[in-house]
């Protein structure tokens, strides 16, 4: 969370704080507005300075100057009607070195969620803090610090209450847990440990076919990918006959990451350019003669419509070099390049994001607002309306949810321990059919349990990689690969993004 005191900063030092990090124009230059009444830029940031002394003076309240001056800074970048051009204060700018270029913070080892205005664990993660005190999926995270946690529109956020859990590492924080069979909440402390949360995740399907999902590309993507495709290889490359790369949901993040990746599979030519209006901003990223992944692996790329930006630098390298088949989906058409400049009149501690260029495929195709279409489209399989409307109507109701945990905490006190097959669960799924009709709603019980499946998982801390029964994309990836469809698509002539 971002304190401000107020009056903190003399009005003169502020100014000339805006002057430098807003306008970014020197005195005497370039101060013409074009068709403004004759007014320029020295005019205004005159004006800006003027509005706020009028405000301490006159407003009925006492103002934060700190953060009014912060308003006109992101008014600015606003007035670019530019959602990627954007101004960081130092909490954000930290956060985003944290998770993306670093992927390493000083923190517990868990994953949460928000449910019930409270913290809810979805699991910890190995090797952690978290998991080394006992801590488990499902329990509630109350208090930290002694302070309490509550989640509302108008109380803290999920950001905010990340702020907290994570610090210095080696440094100490306690929490305050209530979990489920237990009637009172009981305090944890925890000395924060190196976090690297993972990008990248691997396993091996049927008949020597290897999958990786890549979540996001951070500055430790490129290391865990390739590790991963080692593992899945195997020695002398004999264990892994063919890949799906999925890179559905993947919003991108750096281009660096995004061309490494991409850089393993092809051998010549362009991965990616860019083009923006200075020419220093103009880039080529030419493919390195040598690839990790051997040529006679088939591949093909999973997406969808949240693929974007660094995955469709990936997915259109791969399409026109036809190194691989594209399955799923067009995608987002993020094709622009971000860079962060740190605000020298801040001391660095902040900086604005400016969208800088635009980035091409290798045949010189712009795809943003685009997007990436598929060599083989195919769509995730969807409910009919009437169907759709019941399952929403039972998650708003949050009958599978209250049936999931109530079931587990049963099924805790009479075991000794927390369930991990849902099997178990699925053989009570007839009561909850029947609860479910008391309130009209006639569903599929295949549907209900696909979700009281995910519900139970994240409850007892499974992470499911895949769904093969419900992943109607990744099955036709599959099939595709079994029919040597992908050497006939690549065979065949180029076909327009």
């Amino acid at each position: 969370m971002v304190y401000y005191r107020k009056h903190t900063l003399p009005i003169a030092i502020l100014a000339a704080a805006v002057i430098i990090a807003l306008f970014l124009v020197p005195l005497g230059e370039r101060t013409a507005l074009s068709g403004r009444d004759g007014r320029n830029s020295l005019t205004l940031q005159k004006a800006l300075i003027e509005v706020i002394r009028k405000a301490d003076a006159n407003y009925y309240d006492e103002i934060d100057q700190q953060k009014m001056y912060e308003g006109a800074i992101k008014g600015a970048l606003a007035a670019l009607d530019d959602p990627y051009s954007f101004y960081m204060p130092p909490v954000d700018q930290k956060r985003e070195a944290e998770n993306l270029y670093h992927a390493k913070f000083g923190g517990l080892g868990i994953r949460i969620y928000p449910d019930k205005n409270f913290i809810k664990i979805a699991r910890p993660l190995p090797n952690t803090p978290a998991m080394q005190a006992g801590l488990q999926a499902g329990d509630y995270i109350t208090k930290v610090n002694g302070e309490a946690i509550y989640i509302s529109p108008g109380g803290q956020t999920l950001s905010e209450v990340i702020d907290v859990l994570r610090g210095v590492v080696g440094t100490e924080v306690t929490i305050t847990v209530q979990r489920r069979g237990h009637p009172d909440p009981f305090d944890v402390t925890l000395t924060r440990a190196e976090i690297k949360p993972r990008s990248v995740n691997k396993t091996m399907l049927e008949d020597g076919i290897g999958y990786i999902k890549i979540d996001n590309f951070t500055g430790r993507t490129v290391e865990e990918f390739r590790r991963a495709l080692s593992t899945l290889l195997g020695p002398e490359n004999e264990a892994m006959k063919a890949l799906i790369l999925d890179l559905r949901d993947n919003p991108g993040g750096l281009l660096e990451a995004a061309y490494d990746v991409a850089d393993t599979f092809i051998s010549e030519g362009l991965i990616v350019s860019t083009q923006g209006r200075r020419p220093s901003f103009n880039q080529e990223y030419p493919a390195t003669p040598d690839t990790l992944c051997p040529a006679d692996v088939e591949l093909v790329v999973l997406v969808n419509k949240f693929s974007a930006s660094g995955s469709e630098i990936v997915a259109g390298a791969i399409k026109d070099s036809k190194r691989g088949a594209i399955l799923g989906t067009k995608t987002f058409g993020k094709g622009i390049v971000q860079q962060r400049f740190p605000l020298n009149a801040l001391n660095k501690t902040a900086a604005v994001s400016l969208t800088i260029s635009t980035y091409y495929t290798p045949s010189g195709i712009s795809i943003h607002k685009n997007g990436i279409k598929p060599n083989v489209v195919v769509e995730m399989s969807k409910l009919d309306e009437v169907t759709a409307l019941m399952r929403q109507k039972m998650l708003t109701g949050k009958y599978v949810k209250t049936f999931v945990e109530e079931w587990i905490e049963v099924t805790e006190k009479e075991m000794g321990e927390t369930p991990k097959d849902f099997s178990q669960l699925e053989a009570d799924l007839p009561d909850l059919m029947t609860t479910l009709a008391e309130h009209n709603i006639i569903l599929d019980i295949e549907i209900v349990k696909n979700v009281a499946h995910e519900f139970f998982n994240i409850n007892v801390g499974i992470e499911q990689l895949i769904d093969l029964a419900n992943d109607n994309q990744l099955r036709d990836a599959i099939q595709l690969i079994k029919t040597d469809g992908v050497e006939g698509i690549l065979a065949s002539p180029a076909v327009d993004l």
